[in-house]
């Protein structure tokens, strides 16, 4: 018969072996790859002067450089510049980014953009005339500027706005630029300004455009054409901002009323929409047989200004001051304008294939309904468009 000793030391090797199942341990931690925008070690280019440093600070007739130390958006201050370029034929800044030491920006290339905060100390602007640079080591150099599309809230005033620009809008194939090898960025300005800049940083971005002709480009070999059609390819348009302009409703398409609030000091006085879905529109087949046409509602006819903007080329604004002789009255309050684009100043130069925007801008305080915003065909003397017996 087997002893207490014996029983006891059988139950507890029985145990032992129990408890000695082997369980399944993870050695490594799930492996989660680090993406090309964590690994990119220069995303702070300016936060304050005392850590990011420029060149082409000292004041002179053309511009005034400093560094404000009140109501910075972050960091000890912030770059102010004021510009005037009737002064001199070149305004810039240069950024020491990161020491000039070479920058890869082709893994980041479709997923990060250059982020910065922008404000004025009065006044309320839809676009600046300034310019970002990238310049490689070979002293190539491919610029894009501030879109409506990359403006927080379609507007820069005295609230500090969120601006970013896709990478993927520097034209740095076009120009050459090797983009694997930058060196700096730069900023660019031109005409007059005045403005506050800060945390100039990359951000990650999803790009939701490729730039490819094919899905990129509208073309229009014929007429008529509809233009800004949906209201979400308009810019000015905001009652948080100005009740200046509003959706109407008299017209067929989209129309704008216009009233013009300069209470407070308000500046706002234009609005534009993209011909279609901020594509690039191509009517370079039919430009030259083409006129702008819109209808206006009105006791007297409106003081208007009206611009073509492109997306590239040598001239890419094309302007037209209206006066009455672009009008047709058809019944009481109602007026048509027929504007044919042969009738803008180098028409010839402007790329009709990269067209961007129409804009208008108001030159006076008559209160008015535009709309119905087309491209039509127009065969007459574009010096006496309401003669033409077509329309």
């Amino acid at each position: 018969m087997k002893s207490t000793f014996q029983i006891a030391l059988y139950i507890l090797f029985c145990y032992l072996i129990q408890s000695c199942t082997m369980n399944e341990v993870a050695i490594y931690e799930p492996y989660e790859p680090i993406t090309p925008f964590e690994k990119f070690p220069y995303k702070v280019i300016f936060t304050s002067y005392d850590e990011n440093a420029f060149w082409g600070i000292k004041n002179n007739a053309c511009k005034t450089v400093s560094f404000d130390t009140s109501d910075s958006f972050i960091g000890k201050n912030h770059l102010h510049i004021k510009w005037d370029q009737s002064k001199c034929n070149y305004i810039g800044l240069g950024l020491k980014w990161g020491n000039y030491k070479p920058k890869n920006l082709l893994p980041i290339l479709k997923s990060s953009a250059l982020e910065l905060r922008v404000r004025v100390d009065s006044g309320v602007y839809s676009n600046l005339p300034m310019f970002f640079v990238l310049v490689d080591y070979n002293d190539k150099q491919c610029r894009t500027k501030i879109n409506y599309l990359d403006l927080e809230g379609g507007q820069i005033d005295t609230k500090w706005r969120t601006v970013r620009i896709p990478f993927q809008a520097f034209n740095y194939l076009k120009k050459g630029v090797n983009i694997s090898n930058i060196k700096e960025l730069r900023l660019e300005f031109q005409r007059k300004g005045d403005i506050h800049i800060d945390n100039i940083i990359i951000v990650e971005h999803e790009y939701n455009y490729t730039k490819s002709k094919d899905d990129f480009t509208k073309v229009f070999d014929n007429h008529p054409i509809n233009l800004g059609v949906g209201k979400e390819y308009w810019w000015g348009i905001n009652p948080k901002y100005s009740s200046s302009f509003s959706f109407g409703k008299s017209f067929e398409n989209e129309s704008i009323v216009v009233q013009l609030d300069k209470s407070n000091g308000s500046t706002w006085n234009n609005f534009g929409f993209s011909p279609y879905k901020w594509m690039h529109t191509d009517i370079s087949l039919i430009y030259s047989t083409s006129a702008l046409n819109f209808k206006i509602k009105a006791s007297e006819i409106p003081k208007l200004k009206t611009s073509f903007i492109a997306y590239t080329g040598r001239k890419r604004r094309l302007q037209k001051a209206l006066d009455e002789s672009y009008f047709i009255k058809r019944n009481l309050n109602n007026y048509e304008a027929y504007i044919p684009l042969k009738s803008l100043i180098g028409h010839t130069e402007f790329r009709w294939d990269e067209l961007k925007e129409v804009r208008f801008t108001i030159l006076n305080d008559v209160p008015f309904e535009i709309g119905d915003f087309k491209i039509i065909e127009f065969r007459g003397n574009p010096k006496k468009p309401t003669e033409w017996k077509g329309i």
